[in-house]
């Protein structure tokens, strides 16, 4: 049975301290060609994970934030508190809109396991078989200095893409020369500071640019979080004959009814957009605006949808992929990807003796190793604080939106874990 929810009226209600969302208790489904059955809980299923949002509302600390949970005993449930703004008197709801950053490498891993499985390329295949350009890439001798650099030895692969070991990184992940190379050459992700530099027009300007700037180190032979998974929808769209956004929206998205997952802010969403601040590095700060982030601004045309940050999601929407990958790739009738391919996608498959923030690496994502209190567990977060994980060992997924910069500097995410394995019954 699917239950439709009836939306209340948008104005809060104001308790105390802060406006806080009253659980809605009833969920739906995402449209009406949605194939995942949706169960009714909410407060009565997870209150304590409910009380975590409420005191960050209620404190002051977030104007709203919103929790969707895929239940080990199937179905979902949705909890969320406060105001998409301060001030605000739109409550957040499991379909207000959040900037998930880094949570689209997710996405962008799973395009890539469904090309995979087609055969189409493997984990091993050359990462030059489909970017040519990238056929005599060369390697810094000493990126912290400068461009000096030697033809690289290694091959890079698409496992190195995956699991960000190919050589690349971020602009804004520090300040050698070869990073200070990307800000120059206009090679960002999403979420940095442009500072008047152009940014590539589409995904084969990026990497012609790339080709240009030694890599950080040999491929294989380090972790550095980086632009990998953004190279990587070349060889998506340049595999599957199609550009790279549109085989996510005909693979992923149209399939599980995802219709509230875009890189540009449709007409007539602006209000529901939830308003993103930076806190400062404790979170304690006054707060300030983040440059570029506007609803105006993420109305804008996208000449080139970044793969590794760039969507905007619900916390409806993005607990459908979740659960999609916890249930082996199946959504309801509908098949994503072969249980082989999802249960691949959420294994480790880091170049033999390396680690990457103390873990294993799956598509794009994070993976608790054996010894670790969540073993197995798969996942990834966005830069505005946004969480999303999937615990096969005890059969549920969750996603946390909320919009604070930087990372974890409003560090909701700590306690809502004890919280909602304390919901589900879990101990570790």
């Amino acid at each position: 049975m699917i239950i439709e929810r009836s939306h209340l009226d948008r104005r809060a209600l104001l308790f105390g301290m802060g406006a806080l969302s009253l659980p809605l208790g009833l969920s739906a489904c995402a449209s009406e060609g949605s194939l995942v059955e949706v169960a009714p809980r909410g407060l009565d299923r997870l209150p304590m994970t409910q009380d975590v949002l409420n005191r960050f509302v209620a404190a002051g600390r977030l104007p709203g934030l919103a929790v969707g949970v895929a239940l080990p005993e199937g179905g979902k449930a949705f909890v969320q508190a406060g105001t998409l703004d301060f001030g605000s008197f739109t409550r957040v709801d499991r379909d207000s809109l959040f900037r998930i950053y880094s949570m689209t490498k997710l996405i962008t891993g799973a395009a890539a396991a469904i090309l995979m499985e087609e055969g189409k390329f493997g984990l091993d295949t050359p990462v030059a078989d489909f970017i040519p350009e990238f056929a005599s890439m060369k390697v810094a001798t000493n990126p912290a200095r400068g461009l000096s650099a030697r033809p690289a030895q290694n091959v890079m692969t698409i496992r190195h893409l995956l699991t960000h070991t190919s050589g690349f990184t971020y602009a804004h992940a520090g300040d050698s020369a070869v990073q200070r190379e990307y800000a120059r050459q206009g090679i960002f992700m999403a979420a940095s500071s442009r500072g008047g530099v152009p940014l590539p027009s589409n995904y084969d300007e990026l990497v012609a640019r790339l080709a240009d700037i030694p890599l950080m180190f040999e491929p294989g032979t380090k972790y550095e979080y980086g632009i990998s998974i953004d190279v990587l929808a070349v060889v998506i769209e340049r595999a599957a004959g199609v550009p790279f956004a549109d085989f996510v929206q005909q693979r992923i998205l149209d399939p599980l009814a995802m219709q509230d997952t875009v890189w540009r802010l449709r007409e007539g969403n602006a209000e529901r957009l939830a308003a993103i601040y930076n806190y400062g590095p404790t979170g304690t700060g006054q707060r300030a605006a983040v440059p570029n982030t506007s609803a105006a601004d993420l109305s804008r045309p996208v000449p080139m949808p970044f793969a590794g940050s760039g969507l905007l999601s619900t916390a409806s929407d993005y607990i459908d992929f979740l659960a999609m990958l916890l249930n082996d790739g199946a959504a309801g009738r509908r098949r994503i990807m072969k249980p082989e391919t999802a249960r691949l996608m959420r294994s480790d498959i880091l170049p033999a003796g390396l680690s990457a923030n103390d873990g294993g690496h799956g598509f794009g994502g994070w993976v608790a190793r054996e010894g670790h209190k969540r073993a197995g567990e798969f996942g990834w977060s966005g830069n505005a604080s946004t969480q999303a994980w999937i615990d096969p060992a005890h059969n549920f997924a969750a996603v946390l939106m909320m919009q604070a910069l930087p990372y974890r500097s409003v560090n909701v995410l700590s306690e809502l874990r004890v919280a909602l394995d304390a919901d589900l019954g879990i101990s570790r």
